[in-house]
């Protein structure tokens, strides 16, 4: 566990913003993703989206102004504490923003990282009523599995039903930069972000080509990873992607193909990684934007010992690494 005395904390990824020259379209591709329409405010150009967790939205989607295009915009995380969410006012060109009339309320204030993205820190939002049990494509709940030898599961009956797989909660973001290294310490230095994983360049363990950040959280379990950073050449950052939590197996193979049937792009899956174990299933949305459904993924506290590794080996199991990371399978831009 790091020392995070002089750190803002953070207790979970809250939302991502976007900005999309079509947000109907977008509305359209949400709903088939599994995404739910939270709040929707014409007057400022913003549409809410929410999943069935904690937060009251998890994506926050903005109509582009006449003759931009689209954009990434930055993440919101919410502070364990008004305190910490006092000290996050007090870094350097932060805005408090109102989001009085926002779905949960609360305050907000907006700080820019060193690339220019957004960082949103949230505290006293209002949040959802979580369920008894995740939801999944299984009728009636997920009953227990039944393995080779021991049968668990007898006289139930497993029935699915086909729809969408509906989103839990943001996992997880990232960027791949040129700026590496004073991305990963601003990062480091003002909130309590410490590595999971860490690859490094094969055959150079001396450089380190992306980090997998989870929220020190002392003692409490946390996902593996809410924050990717990855190195890349050419220059400037950009986000890697976002990623939303569904229950189970079955809900992300039933969600893969209920995109898939209505025609949307794959971009990977669906497999399982190695770095977070998640099984995964990455898709286009109409803007070529990247999302992800992720399932199991691991949780660890702040007794975990920092895993270095060679990077390279992203799955255990699944397709073909596609073009756009680095793999042989090609995937239209």
């Amino acid at each position: 566990m790091a020392d995070n005395n002089n750190k803002i904390t953070l207790t979970r990824l809250s939302h991502v913003i976007y900005q999309h020259p079509d947000i109907e379209k977008y509305k359209s591709f949400a709903k088939d993703f599994g995404l739910e329409v939270a709040d929707t405010q014409p007057d400022k150009n913003l549409v809410f989206f929410r999943g069935y967790g904690l937060d009251q939205y998890v994506y926050i989607a903005t109509q582009a102004p006449a003759g931009e295009g689209k954009k990434f915009i930055g993440a919101g995380f919410t502070a364990r504490s008004r305190e910490d969410f006092d000290r996050a006012t007090r870094l350097p060109g932060a805005e408090v923003i109102d989001i009085s009339a926002w779905p949960g309320a609360g305050s907000l204030v907006k700080i820019r990282d060193p690339n220019g993205y957004e960082v949103r820190i949230l505290h006293g939002q209002e949040e959802q009523a979580l369920p008894k049990k995740g939801i999944s494509v299984v009728d009636g709940g997920r009953p227990t599995l039944n393995g080779a030898i021991d049968k668990h599961r007898k006289g139930e009956f497993t029935r699915m039903v086909q729809s969408p797989a509906a989103i839990h909660k943001l996992g997880h973001f990232g960027y791949e930069t040129d700026n590496y290294e004073g991305t990963h310490a601003w990062y480091t230095s003002n909130f309590n972000l410490e590595p999971t994983d860490v690859l490094h360049t094969p055959g150079n363990e001396s450089l380190d080509v992306a980090t997998f950040f989870h929220l020190d959280l002392g003692d409490e379990y946390v996902d593996h990873h809410c924050f990717l950073l990855a190195r890349r050449e050419k220059p400037g950052t950009s986000v890697h992607h976002s990623s939303f939590e569904v229950e189970d197996m079955d809900t992300q193979m039933i969600g893969h193909q209920w995109l898939r049937d209505r025609g949307y792009d794959n971009v990977w899956g669906i497999g399982r990684h190695v770095h977070g174990s998640q099984l995964f299933g990455y898709w286009y949305d109409p803007e070529r934007f990247i999302v992800e459904h992720y399932a199991d993924g691991d949780v660890v506290n702040g007794k975990h010992e920092i895993y270095r590794a060679a990077a390279g080996n992203m799955a255990v199991w699944g397709p073909p690494v596609p073009a756009i990371w680095g793999g042989k399978q090609q995937v239209s831009a």
